[in-house]
């Protein structure tokens, strides 16, 4: 092979695709530069930051973004199944955002005695762990979901038979599915 601009260097869709503890891992790691990117840019336009864009996050956001964005694909997958088109799809994806936040602030409060986010200064804050006029941010984020669990149901983990110079390689690799072979992930009902 010559590895050639026209030429298929790697099978597509070999493997399996990602199970759900890999996609937690996927989706919490997503969720971390959602979080520097959105608290880089508020804080700029706020003034609170500068043109460094240096944002910031919290180790516990890692499990919430994991465990939310796994409930986001569930939910995806039963409002579509009902009709329910992209819009109210994304509406109901905001509720889903604001629940998680609130009762997993509320947990870490009621474990830890404290939450990492503090909104009470906010006057849209409720009990501090949630901010209503954050809601546009999170109608963008429930409608920009749909298209990552798309593109993260595309992944496969496989074996790689040959390299993009015809050299065996024995190996993981990851590799997207195409479009037409690749089914949205569903995860078993006992969880």
């Amino acid at each position: 092979m010559s590895g050639g601009r026209g030429e298929r260097q790697m099978p597509l869709g070999a493997g399996q695709p990602l199970g759900p503890f890999a996609r937690f891992i996927v989706y919490g790691l997503i969720g971390w530069c959602i979080e520097c990117l959105f608290t880089s840019l508020v804080d700029l336009a706020t003034g609170a930051g500068d043109l460094r864009l240096r944002g910031y996050s919290y180790l516990w956001m890692h499990p919430i973004w994991g465990v939310g964005l796994l409930l986001g694909e569930q939910l995806v997958g039963v409002m579509k199944r009902a009709g329910l088109s992209r819009l109210p799809r994304a509406a109901l994806g905001m509720v889903l955002c604001f629940s998680v936040e609130y009762l997993t602030g509320a947990v870490l409060v009621a474990v830890l005695g404290l939450c990492p986010w503090d909104y009470s200064a906010s006057w849209a804050s409720v009990h501090g762990l949630i901010r209503l006029d954050y809601a546009p941010y999170w109608f963008m984020c429930a409608l920009m979901c749909e298209f990552l669990f798309t593109i993260v149901g595309r992944v496969h983990l496989g074996v790689n038979r040959e390299g993009p110079r015809g050299d065996l390689l024995a190996g993981n690799v990851w590799a997207p599915v195409p479009p037409s072979t690749a089914e949205a992930p569903v995860l078993p009902a006992s969880l």
